[in-house]
């Protein structure tokens, strides 16, 4: 191993940005400290770290705008750094579109203030990696990644240093922090003789471990200012330590340093995700089901950015104007601000996740405007006109298909009624509208099955007129449609026309679901058996609850007892078919000591030619104390795990670690759980899909438990075996005990082995269960019925990811990856001819040209490649 030769001092803060106080009050720490750098600035050469994230920066500039020039300066001399990321996420829980975004508001903040971001993907804190981090880093230009926890320990190759290799191929200089990590050079002496003390400390700890000869030296802590006397601090450190050099600089160079010293050697090479630093220093695997509500509720806000927004606005002709890209970019914001970690992991104060809830709400609302504006540009709707023409309305239902395949079948319906005119203001008591009677609910060319009515008022808005106020019947319903394009959008009129007879409809006996593929039987006292009618394979007890009681903290968990298995009080038949079919098993929950009993419901679905069992779980909590888990049975004793994850699904298999490695912290058996997780055997899978419930553990008898809710009360505990001391400063949660309604959405499916096509057949069936075709009444609408394709992809192995208004303005960028370890030739075809293509890298460099052919652009996808075109 190389001698210490170049210890490399960076002076930073680490910053989360709401923890153990909300975001407010840290915001008012934030002002004085970036005051103190921008009246004293670092020295040329030098520089203070704003923690990797621009966030901070906007923070700063919403309550001192008036300095932005001066902070634009040391940015723009590197004297301050910020970025890349927009904010420090947890990186295990989002989906990988999401880190994209991350980085690339990050870097669009840092040079709207005409700074660059240091080409570090700086992970100073995060739970842990994903595998496809270093294709992140390569496609935003970074060449080192500094990390800290997931990674360490004597199951790592020894040193500071080593290459990580992502799924591709791709590869990136890791520099492993110390055992003491970022803080290790926080509060440097300035007295000699405390100077050589710690020197003495630094050097033993960084010298056995610096490969390169090259040594990364963070001075700061959380949320700490630069500390006192820090220039004669860093001096003192240098005299102690010669002949060793020390020497104070930016990240961006010391990370240059890094790099120039790898490249002459030859590294260890790691790979997959980071989620093991046991013995090294606390992993924090635990906070995955921490208010899981919130974490299922951001995955859904996520999806639909991702999957049923951007797409609608890239398609745009235009591939959306200025001001609704900047909406967009808003959006994102917003929902991005409920992801640095200790705010989506729920390791943080009542307060901040009360906080959280408004954004993910506020993220919502946006989302859902952005996609009507989008979805009526499409169909040409003019609602000013529309809002004067009341007499011409014929009500439409608009289908969308948010999947780049076109695709027939059950389709969940929001049909729309109007059955009063609602008058307002000054003499509007007696302006009323008769009341009309609710029409029969027809939809031409749609065969209909009826789940819930409702009556509300809705309201036709316009850019340049009060609302048309109504007061509307409406139900939820499912509709049978033949054929949907990809990344199409169909309409129907809402009158009476003849509907397609579905595909493998669902019939009822008894306490039986039958849709011609699967099976269900449901005994008086709640077991369920699941049939594949095809094979005849047949898995019994598929659903069960079971609770345990716990006494965790908000980091870890600490299961104790387990409650008595919850109770089936009744089952009951909700609906009959032919397009859904509908059992659910009420049940009684056990209550921790002190508490009271909580009830949930488990509804059992078979939906009309679906090769999978939805389960749908709603229920009530009342007492805290204790963890609530779904156990879904496969029937795959010994199985192998297969895991969704970002871009790329991952393997997993239990983790061993010796006894010495466990009194830090002991390992927590369970993952991190995106879409959906497969079990295979040697001649038969299943997989489990989940709307956003974020922690499952693969169980040794093939079964699959994913957690409902994980309810403790408090942020840190000091006294807990599975990991002594205190992770977090301590305080109450009583938010945290998840009391109140808690809800699920998942879905089963039994198949084949693993085998290349069954994994692109769990990939669409994942679309079509949590991305299902569906339509809504536009009312006011004007026009004739239309039908428009979107946006397809054609390519073996080649999973959708997205399809987004470029960041170059009148340009539309499309993403896929090639999930198969061989090379695929794809294509990308869409509603209008193609005048211009290129390859780009994640951050949307341009690097080729493309092959076009008209409608369609083509092109080549290495193994296991995240391929980002774009068109104009």
């Amino acid at each position: 191993m190389a001698r210490l030769l170049d210890v490399l001092v960076v002076v930073h803060t680490h910053w989360d940005r709401e923890w153990y106080l909300p975001a407010e009050r840290f915001r008012q720490r934030l002002v004085a400290l970036v005051d103190e750098l921008l009246d004293e600035p670092p020295a040329e050469g030098e520089s203070f770290l704003l923690d990797g994230q621009a966030v901070l920066l906007d923070d700063y500039l919403a309550v001192r705008p008036e300095r932005a020039a001066e902070l634009s300066a040391l940015l723009r001399d590197g004297r301050l750094e910020a970025g890349p990321w927009y904010v420090l996420a947890d990186e295990l829980i989002p989906g990988g579109e999401a880190l994209v975004r991350n980085l690339l508001l990050g870097r669009q903040t840092v040079r709207r203030l005409r700074g660059e971001p240091s080409p570090v993907l700086y992970c100073p804190d995060s739970f842990g990696h994903p595998s496809v981090l270093p294709e992140l880093a390569n496609g935003f230009g970074c060449a080192v990644v500094v990390l800290w926890r997931g990674y360490g320990g004597e199951r790592w190759p020894a040193g500071d240093t080593v290459r990580w290799r992502g799924p591709s191929g791709a590869e990136v200089v890791l520099y492993h922090l110390p055992p003491d990590g970022y803080e290790f050079g926080s509060s440097l002496p300035v007295v000699p003789e405390e100077a050589n003390a710690r020197w003495a400390r630094i050097g033993s700890v960084l010298a056995p471990r610096a490969v390169t000869g090259a040594a990364l030296l963070l001075n700061g802590a959380d949320h700490h200012a630069r500390q006192r006397s820090q220039r004669d601090a860093v001096a003192a450190l240098m005299r102690a330590a010669a002949p060793v050099r020390v020497r104070a600089t930016t990240l961006r160079d010391a990370a240059s340093s890094i790099a120039e010293a790898a490249s002459r050697i030859a590294l260890p090479v790691v790979e997959g995700e980071l989620r093991d630093s046991y013995g090294y220093t606390w992993t924090l695997q635990g906070t995955l089901a921490a208010r899981a509500g919130q974490k299922r509720r951001n995955a859904r806000v996520e999806r639909m950015l991702v999957r049923d927004v951007e797409p609608w606005m890239a398609l745009l002709p235009s591939a959306s104007d200025p001001a609704s890209r900047a909406l967009l970019r808003a959006a994102w914001r917003t929902l991005l601000q409920a992801h640095p970690h200790d705010t989506l992991c729920g390791t943080s104060i009542d307060e901040v996740a009360e906080a959280m809830d408004g954004r993910l709400a506020s993220a919502e609302v946006q989302a859902t405007g952005l996609r009507e504006d989008a979805l009526l540009a499409h169909l040409g709707h003019d609602r000013e006109v529309a809002r004067a023409s009341t007499a011409a309305w014929r009500p439409t239902v608009v289908l969308r298909n948010p999947a780049a395949r076109a695709r027939g079948g059950v389709a969940e319906l929001t049909l729309a009624a109007t059955i009063a005119d609602v008058a307002v203001g000054p003499g509007s008591g007696t302006r009323q509208g008769a009341a009309r009677r609710v029409p029969r609910w027809e939809v031409d060319g749609v065969s209909l099955q009826l789940l819930q009515r409702r009556e509300r008022v809705a309201l036709t808005e316009s850019p340049r007129a009060y609302p048309d106020a109504d007061r509307v019947a409406e139900v939820r319903a499912l509709g049978w449609v033949d054929a949907v394009p990809a990344y199409g959008i169909a309409t129907r009129e809402q009158r009476r026309g003849v509907g397609a007879a579905p595909r493998n409809p669902v019939r009822v006996s008894n306490r039986a679901l039958d849709n011609g593929l699967l099976k269900v039987e449901v005994s008086e006292a709640g077991a369920v058996h699941l049939t594949d009618l095809a094979t005849g394979r047949a898995v019994s007890g598929v659903v069960a609850l079971e609770q345990t009681r716990e006494e965790g903290d908000l980091y870890t968990p600490a299961v104790r007892d387990v409650l008595p298995a919850p109770r089936a009080r009744r089952v009951r038949l909700v609906h009959r078919g032919p397009l859904r079919g509908e059992l659910a098993i009420d049940y009684e929950l056990s209550a921790p000591a002190g508490g009271r009993g909580s009830r949930c419901r488990v509804a059992l679905q078979l939906d009309a030619d679906l090769p999978a069992l939805r389960i749908s779980i709603d229920g009530h909590s009342c007492s805290g104390g204790h963890r609530l888990r779904v156990r879904i049975a496969t029937g795959l004793a010994g199985a192998t795990t297969l895991a969704d994850a970002a871009f790329h699904p991952v393997a997993r298999a239990p983790l061993v670690i010796p006894e010495r490695d466990a009194l830090m912290e002991r390992v927590v058996p369970t993952a991190p759980l995106h879409r959906w997780v497969a079990r295979f055997g040697s001649d038969a899978g299943a997989t489990l899909i989940s709307d956003g419930l974020a922690e499952y553990e693969a169980l040794a008898d093939g079964a699959v438990a994913v957690t409902l809710l994980r309810a403790v009360g408090v942020l840190s505990r000091h006294d807990l075996p599975e990991r002594p001391g205190h992770a977090g400063w301590p305080a109450d949660t009583p938010g945290a005990q998840s009391i109140g309604p808690f809800a699920a959405r998942l879905a089963l499916a039994l198949h084949g082995p693993d085998t290349p096509a069954q994994r692109d057949a769990v990939e669409r069936l994942a679309d079509d269960v949590l991305l299902p075709l569906t339509g809504e009444t536009l009312r006011s609408s004007l026009g004739e019925p239309q039908e428009r394709f979107g946006l397809e992809l054609r390519g073996d192995g080649l999973a959708f990811s997205a399809a987004a208004p470029a960041q170059r303005e009148g340009w539309t960028m499309l993403r896929c990856v090639n999930r198969r370890d061989v090379a695929v030739r794809g294509r990308w075809t869409i509603g209008r001819p193609i005048a211009e293509a290129t390859r780009a890298r994640l951050d949307e460099t341009p690097l080729d040209t493309l092959t076009i052919d008209g409608h369609s652009v083509v092109f080549e996808a290495a193994p296991r490649e995240i391929v980002t075109v774009l068109l104009r």
